[in-house]
C-alpha cells in the first residue's frame, strides 16, 4: 500500500527520495509512470511507501518559482497549517477568518475563502472580504488559460451555492492541482476534478 505526495516548488525526485529515507531506484519502482527521473512537474502525484508522506521537521522552507505572484508565495509558506481536533481551535486559522466580514471564531467553519482573502491581504491586495468561496467569481477578471497562483473557483456538489477556492498549481488530464486552505482540513496542495471548475481569475 502506498501514500501519495504532490510535487512542490524546488522538488526533484532525488530530493524527495532522500527526504523520505529511500532510494531513487525504489521511488522509480513505485512510479512506473515516470520515464525520466530528471523530469517531474509541480503538483505531479508521486507514489510513496505508506507513511512516507510525513515530511521531516527540518525540511527546507518551500521556495516559490520566480514567476509566482506574491499571494501564492504567502500561501506556500502557510502549508501545513491545520485545524485542531476537539474544542480547541488553531489561532492561525482564526486569523484567516478575521480577513472576512464573517470573522468566525472556530476553525471548523469552512475557511478556504478566509485563507484566500488573508493571503491577498498579506500581499497588499484586496480580496472579497467574504467567507463564501463563490464570492471570488466576482473578483478581478476571468482568464481563459490558468497561470501559476491564479484564483481557481470550483463548485461543491450537490449544493449549487457552495464552492471551493484555492490557487492554481498544475493539472492532470482529470484533476486541477491547487494550493489552498481547508483542503483535508489544512493548507496543502490537492487535486479537484476538472468538471467542477467554475473560473480562473486574476486581479484587474
Amino acid at each position: 500500500m502506498s501514500a501519495v505526495y504532490a510535487v512542490k516548488p524546488g522538488d526533484t525526485l532525488s530530493k524527495i527520495a532522500a527526504r523520505q529515507g529511500t532510494t531513487l531506484d525504489a521511488l522509480l519502482r513505485l512510479n512506473p509512470q515516470i520515464t525520466n527521473a530528471d523530469i517531474i512537474h509541480l503538483g505531479q502525484l508521486i507514489n510513496l511507501e505508506e507513511g512516507d508522506d510525513d515530511l521531516s521537521e527540518d525540511e527546507d522552507p518551500p521556495v516559490a518559482p520566480a514567476e509566482a505572484p506574491e499571494w501564492y508565495r504567502v500561501a506556500l509558506l502557510e502549508e501545513g497549517v491545520s485545524e485542531v481536533r476537539g474544542d480547541r481551535h488553531n489561532p492561525r486559522v482564526i486569523e484567516y477568518h478575521q480577513s472576512t466580514s464573517l470573522r468566525a471564531t472556530e476553525d471548523e467553519v469552512p475557511w478556504c475563502s478566509s485563507f484566500a482573502n488573508w493571503c491577498m491581504e498579506q500581499a497588499g491586495l484586496e480580496g472579497t472580504d467574504s467567507a463564501a468561496a463563490r464570492s471570488w467569481l466576482n473578483w478581478g477578471k476571468e482568464i481563459a488559460t490558468p497561470q501559476l497562483g491564479c484564483v481557481t473557483v470550483f463548485s461543491r456538489p450537490p449544493n449549487p451555492s457552495s464552492g471551493h477556492v484555492a490557487f492554481y498549481v498544475s493539472e492532470t488530464p482529470t484533476h486541477i492541482m491547487v494550493l489552498g486552505g481547508n483542503q483535508s482540513n489544512m493548507v496543502r496542495i490537492s487535486g479537484y476534478k476538472r468538471s467542477r471548475l467554475l473560473s480562473y481569475r486574476m486581479p484587474d
